[in-house]
């Protein structure tokens, strides 16, 4: 017990200036879980899931450089609680300068097209996340990418975004012809929110991909809220197994707040316009659900989702993610969930 105290003493010793040199340190995250009853899932998988949905940890912090200068820097991992595994930094992660010149940051982040799907998104992170029909192209997390975000300009907000490897190329060098840049334009000021994002480059050739344009639109009044999107994909590829044709997709919704409680729905569909060496098809997906908060950091909530030619929880990244069994030609599957969260 001694030998014990000393060294946890000596620990202290060493630790507590090094952590003293941060101006501060938090930690936070957002735990996700659900059980979803699943229709139509393929053969061998059960028709019963308990899934963790994009839950995470990290650790984030600031530290004033004087002359309204900071350093900032986050480390974002990803968790899944329900079969006891995770991604270190596999999220969010960067580190960077903030002022009055704006933000920028080094390292993984959501591209700035992705970010304007996210505000106008109502079952984001569930089974039924939007990015189930909507998450294409540019909508990414990127690696090895520079950030640059304006400072809130009376509403009005600018981001550029450039990765050299939008892909994991390890320990052996930005890969050739796989840069990107993105960028967005978004006005949010009182009930209005506006979104229009942009992402192109070498490395959506390589994929097959031309340029990807993002439009969102969001409108609250009193207790009611009404969001949608588009998005449009180009096709840049002859060869099969790619992108099949140009992607144009579309989504709309709405939340209405009653207390604690929120109702709310949404409808989706793209189209591939496929050629005849690249058949297309149509992608579909409606949802319907509430919440129920329990706190500002706690929320029940259960929804009811259905769709063609998608896969739940694939959107989001969740644990669990699953296709419909093919029904005469489309797959066709649904999913009753019931989930609980709490950030912290």
């Amino acid at each position: 017990m001694k030998k014990s105290l000393i060294a946890l003493a000596v620990a202290g010793a060493f630790a507590a200036p090094a952590f003293a040199a941060t101006s501060n340190v938090d930690v936070y995250g957002k735990l996700h879980m659900s059980v979803s009853k699943f229709d139509d899932q393929p053969d061998g998988i059960n028709d019963v899931q308990i899934t963790s949905n994009p839950s995470r940890i990290g650790v984030k912090g600031a530290e004033d450089l004087g002359n309204g200068l900071s350093a900032i820097w986050q480390v974002e991992s990803g968790v899944n609680l329900d079969e006891q595994s995770g991604t270190w930094a596999s999220r969010n992660s960067f580190v960077g300068l903030a002022g009055g010149f704006g933000t920028v940051l080094l390292g993984n982040h959501d591209t700035p097209l992705k970010l304007v799907g996210r505000s106008v998104d109502l079952f984001g992170d569930t089974l039924a996340d939007s990015r189930n029909v909507m998450g294409v192209g540019s909508d990414i997390r990127a690696k090895n990418v520079i950030t640059y975000m304006t400072p809130n300009l009376g509403g009005l907000g600018l981001a550029v975004a450039y990765s050299t490897d939008i892909g994991n190329s390890g320990n052996n060098g930005d890969a050739n012809d796989m840069d990107v840049y993105n960028l967005n334009a978004t006005y949010s000021n009182g009930p209005i929110y506006l979104g229009l994002g942009y992402g192109d480059g070498n490395g959506h050739e390589a994929l097959g991909m031309g340029a990807h344009l993002r439009v969102a639109a969001g409108f609250t009044f009193g207790n009611a809220k009404l969001v949608a999107q588009y998005d449009k994909l180009d096709d840049d590829s002859d060869t099969v197994g790619t992108q099949p044709g140009d992607f144009d997709a579309w989504m709309v919704g709405g939340a209405y707040t009653i207390g604690n409680v929120v109702l709310k729905a949404n409808y989706m569909e793209g189209e591939y316009d496929g050629d005849a060496l690249l058949a297309g098809y149509d992608v579909e997906q409606w949802t319907v659900g509430a919440d129920y908060n329990l706190s500002k950091r706690t929320a029940l909530y259960a929804l009811y989702t259905s769709g063609t030619n998608v896969c739940l929880g694939c959107g989001a990244g969740s644990s669990d993610r699953i296709a419909g069994g093919a029904v005469t030609g489309d797959a066709d599957i649904s999913a009753l969930s019931l989930g609980v969260v709490h950030s912290f």
